[in-house]
């Protein structure tokens, strides 16, 4: 229930995620939020919740409950940094007071808005603000629903990239072991021989066998080659309208994907191997998503609707395939938070806040843009360095590295 007071700035504050927002700002911001308070055993957040808001506890203990009936416990700490308490949407967690609790809740539609306001003060921009409808959100509900059942599979690796992923797992990995891995498919074969002689890898002298295409490449390289073409097989789709879908998602992937090799490159801290891999992969949850969809009529006819609701599960599923698929937790983090707009974990950027900033860049100049909130309001942007550009000079940039972001979706282009 709500005790009709706001939280103080000193608790926001305490929200890294707020850390750029001014006293001001921060006192505007608590006037919209209400601090609320709890008794023993109340549900906080039931399973399969799937309303877009971070509760951050005050003063008291929670019980996070899957539904295995394992319990994570979560305990307020007075003036330590608040974190939100189970995150990803639908939420796999029944969250319930264990004892008195006071909390805030806070949407992140309220954080968009609060941005794009601040805005306003100095540009004029259109605000916009996007409800799910009630057919939307069934869909949504039919589809975690049957997450939960087992009746959405998730897909399964290439058995070559699985048979990489698990060598890799052996700190002793050699060469010679990844080529005699490699050598059973012929078609990634001749994929790693082609990239290790673009002009991306290429040096003087010409490739021509595998055993030298993973010397020029190094294992790891190889290691997430492969891993890309094993991402890209999975966009297909059975019907004209899902390969549609399909080829969508996958521009969308190798845009971004191009993006976040382009600023790795321009840097410092990053892989650029990853950061094109991390790219691609942000996205995998709606893939598996609209494969189980093509056998399903009432989700087939509807792809707009489809759309719409699986942007509620695309973090939880990316999350439990790339988990799946053996990603490393840099992977998952990319594939559950590469949206949230406001996260802010730590003061150094990670993985995660470059897929983020991408994704950004590649919404520029679509009516996306409209959803979302201001890019000087966005952690990550302060964090990787660029917190002084705006939109004209991100667009600037963009145009200036043109050549290098075409060298970039060639590559991409011929795996």
């Amino acid at each position: 229930m709500e005790n009709g007071n706001h939280p103080d700035v000193k608790a926001l504050k305490r929200i890294r995620s707020l850390s750029q927002f001014s006293d001001e700002q921060l006192t505007a911001l608590s006037s919209k939020l209400l601090l609320q308070i709890a008794a023993s055993k109340t549900c906080l957040i039931e399973r399969g919740c799937s309303e877009n808001f971070s509760l951050y506890l005050l003063n008291g203990m929670l019980d996070a409950i899957t539904r295995d009936g394992n319990i994570t416990c979560f305990e307020s700490h007075p003036d330590g940094e608040l974190f939100p308490i189970a995150q990803i949407r639908p939420s796999m967690y029944q969250v319930n007071a264990n004892g008195p609790v006071q909390y805030v809740k806070i949407y992140a539609s309220q954080l968009t808005d609060f941005a794009q306001q601040l805005e306003i003060e100095s540009n004029e921009i259109e605000v916009i603000e996007i409800e799910q409808s009630e057919e939307e959100n069934s869909l949504t509900i039919q589809l975690f629903q049957d997450l939960v059942a087992g009746s959405l599979k998730l897909p399964s690796l290439p058995s070559v990239a699985q048979r990489i992923q698990q060598a890799f797992s052996d700190n002793a990995v050699r060469a010679e072991s990844i080529c005699t891995i490699i050598q059973s498919d012929p078609a990634i074969t001749a994929k790693l021989i082609m990239i290790s002689n673009s002009p991306l890898y290429g040096g003087r002298a010409q490739i021509e066998s595998l055993q030298q295409a993973v010397v020029r490449l190094g294992l790891e390289t190889t290691r997430k080659q492969i891993m890309t073409y094993a991402v890209k097989d999975l966009f297909q789709g059975k019907t004209s309208v899902m390969r549609s879908q399909m080829q969508q998602l996958w521009k969308h992937s190798q845009h971004v994907a191009c993006l976040c090799r382009l600023m790795a490159n321009h840097l410092e801290g990053f892989d650029l191997e990853q950061a094109q891999l991390a790219g691609l992969i942000h996205d995998l949850g709606k893939v598996a998503i609209l494969q189980y969809a093509q056998d399903n009529e009432d989700l087939i006819e509807n792809p707009e609707l489809l759309m719409q609701a699986v942007k509620s599960l695309r973090p939880q599923i990316t999350g439990m395939l790339l988990n799946q698929w053996n990603f490393g937790s840099e992977f998952v983090t990319v594939g559950e938070e590469c949206e949230d707009w406001f996260r802010n974990p730590a003061d150094k950027p990670d993985l995660c806040d470059l897929v983020l900033i991408a994704q950004y860049h590649a919404f520029i100049g679509t009516p996306e843009m409209k959803k979302l909130p201001p890019v000087p309001a966005l952690p990550a942007f302060a964090k990787l360095g660029m917190g002084d550009l705006g939109i004209e000079q991100i667009l600037e940039f963009l145009k200036r590295s043109r050549t290098e972001i075409e060298a970039i979706a060639n590559h991409l282009g011929t795996i």
